[in-house]
């Protein structure tokens, strides 16, 4: 029998979204707005560089990535399955922009602290409903929300326990949602504003054995298009959302260019939305330090292999390893830099980040020595990346079941 779980509320307030219905079965699609994310500087005007926050940002990776079972880079193979065998030619996604109802909007929350550390939005389990937020995670894939208790049809009570009950996101719901019910501010995944964590990657990585909660939307046939894609606004702005079932093309410019994933970097089991990368380039120059890319909407930060860093560092000017102290693997580089374009590269393809989005500000108050927000550490020790916020505000991300790919559009 299912818990019946007494949910930790957050003092948010929640707008909830209607489905968008279009003929046939295939109908469902619902934008999630989404509040900012905090971030890794200190609680001023000057935004100075918040290294214990760094600190736990590092420890969310951490307990994501550590101990995950990855191919040794040396030994991936990297042919990748083609779309061919996946379903056919790519179909284009369900839009959103201009056919949205006028009640189906619920943006994601940005919180905000010199750099945004994470998006979440509201979530409701239970019949009745109780609702609650969650940090939307393409990195992981359970679904874990916080309870004081949980109590059996029997009357015993369970703390941290696997728990079924009905879940819902803006009006898209899975009846018998699989999902870890923990207690309060159990663990650093659950840090945060937010009351809880939807991963949104793929079974073979959900540590609770539970289905996550996309894939049983797409495996129900209930979905406009089997993709969900982010846009997030930087700087604690508004207007971030996770729309799922659908693309909003009033986020993005220009067309959608689409890379296959990548199992050979997780022994041929796809566990999360990674894709092969030519890695990073400065100033117009060659891309060096190839490795896998988790795309990961749940950190804020990039990182990077320790000698891909070494490599994009050096051509940087002025650039060098951050003082004992600050956080390992960061690097400073000088504060009035006019720097020239830091691309990431996939196919060939190169994809600009913003400085706004690479500064994370200065050492310290009134320093001339800025913190870069690209770092070498690899939580794996695998020659994987993992790409998180500071890339996806920059481009809009979707995220393609049917063919097994991501997808990235210039955001507005």
């Amino acid at each position: 029998m299912h818990l019946l779980p007494t949910l930790l509320l957050s003092a948010a307030t929640l707008i909830v979204a209607s489905p968008i219905n279009q003929h046939g079965k295939r109908s469902g699609a619902a934008v999630v707005p989404l509040p900012a994310r905090s971030t890794t500087h200190h609680s001023n005007s000057e935004r100075v560089f918040n290294p214990e926050a760094a600190r736990r940002e590092w420890s969310r990776v951490l307990a994501k990535y550590d101990g995950k079972s990855f191919t040794p880079a040396a030994a991936r193979n990297a042919t990748i399955a083609k779309r061919s065998t996946l379903g056919g030619a790519r179909s284009a996604p369900f839009d959103v922009h201009g056919r949205r109802a006028s009640s189906g909007k619920n943006p994601l929350t940005d919180v905000f602290d010199i750099f945004d550390q994470l998006y979440y939005g509201p979530l409701s389990v239970g019949t009745p409903a109780q609702s609650t937020t969650v940090d939307f995670d393409t990195g992981s894939s359970d679904l874990w929300l916080p309870l004081f208790s949980a109590q059996y049809g029997d009357g015993s009570i369970a703390i941290g326990q696997i728990a079924t009950d009905q879940v819902t996101v803006a009006g898209l719901t899975v009846p018998k949602q699989g999902f870890g019910a923990v207690t309060n501010g159990t663990g650093v995944l659950l840090g945060g504003p937010h009351a809880g964590m939807l991963g949104l990657g793929f079974p073979a990585n959900a540590r609770t054995g539970a289905t996550p909660f996309f894939i049983n939307l797409a495996e129900s046939g209930s979905l406009a298009s089997n993709v969900f894609s982010f846009y997030m606004a930087r700087n604690g702005g508004s207007g971030s959302e996770l729309c799922i079932g659908c693309v909003n093309s009033a986020k993005y410019t220009g067309s959608i260019k689409y890379y296959d994933l990548d199992p050979s970097a997780t022994n041929g089991e796809q566990k999360f939305w990674n894709i092969p990368s030519d890695g990073f380039s400065y100033n117009g120059g060659p891309s060096t330090g190839s490795f896998s890319a988790m795309i990961d909407s749940g950190t804020s930060l990039i990182y990077i292999p320790t000698a891909a860093a070494e490599a994009l560092y050096a051509k940087i000017p002025g650039a060098k390893a951050a003082p004992a102290g600050s956080a390992p693997g960061f690097y400073t580089y000088p504060c009035n830099s006019n720097l020239g374009p830091i691309t990431l590269s996939f196919n060939g393809d190169k994809y600009a980040i913003n400085p706004v989005d690479f500064n994370l500000g200065p050492v310290s108050s009134g320093s001339s020595t800025c913190i870069a927000g690209i770092v070498g550490r690899d939580p794996t020790g695998e020659g994987i990346a993992i790409i998180g916020d500071a890339f996806m505000k920059n481009w809009y991300s979707v995220f393609d079941y049917d063919n097994r790919a991501v997808g990235f559009a210039k955001a507005v």
